[in-house]
């Protein structure tokens, strides 16, 4: 079982605003925006920035001289 809290990334509509919820490392922020596209954008860049995807390994290749 895993103990360490998910960084989770939500986005709902809250009176007429749109709400971005970021939970990292168990603390929970909340970003509030007038448009839904900011609101989508902002937490895309969230979930990049939580979730990045592994470093590709440098080729070994000797260089050329």
């Amino acid at each position: 079982m895993d103990d360490h809290p998910k960084n989770i990334v939500s986005i709902e509509q809250l009176n007429g605003r749109w709400a971005v919820q970021v939970m990292e490392d168990g603390a929970v922020t909340q970003h509030l925006f007038e448009t839904e596209d900011f609101a989508r954008n902002f937490a895309a860049g969230q979930w990049i920035r939580l979730n990045p995807k592994p470093a590709l390994p440098k080729s070994r290749r000797k260089p050329k001289v």
